[in-house]
């Protein structure tokens, strides 16, 4: 779904199979905590961690996800520990796309090692083209 995914479906129990990613990217940094692009994250998503990628050493690293302000839904959201700016960040958590604007990428041939982007679309599903 281009929408989001469903609410009774938070233990992953449910026929919805969830197959997403978010991927962002650290935009800058404040007390000694990195903060990444965050449009479309669902404050009830009770996202926890995040996989950060530095591309100087090519480390990924596990680190949390902190407290975000629950009055808004479009906002950067605040990692635990300093990491380059720009560094990737991957998150997987319940979203509402549909409230952001932020694009939605389809890529198949993940499991076969030969991702390649079929579509492109903004939040409310209309294509922007592969």
């Amino acid at each position: 779904a281009l929408t989001g995914t469903i609410p009774a479906n938070q233990q992953g129990d449910q026929p919805e199979r969830i197959a997403m990613l978010w991927l962002s990217e650290i935009s800058h940094h404040f007390r000694g905590d990195s903060y990444c692009y965050g449009g479309g994250y669902y404050r009830r998503g009770h996202a926890q961690h995040a996989l950060v990628f530095t591309p100087e050493n090519q480390k990924i690293t596990e680190t949390n996800l902190k407290t975000v302000d629950d009055s808004s839904i479009d906002y950067t959201l605040p990692l635990a520990g300093e990491f380059p700016v720009s560094s990737a960040v991957v998150l997987c958590f319940r979203t509402q796309i549909f409230v952001t604007r932020s694009d939605v990428v389809l890529v198949s041939g993940i499991h076969r090692g030969e991702p390649e982007i079929v579509g492109r679309y903004d939040s409310l599903g209309n294509s922007l083209g592969a």
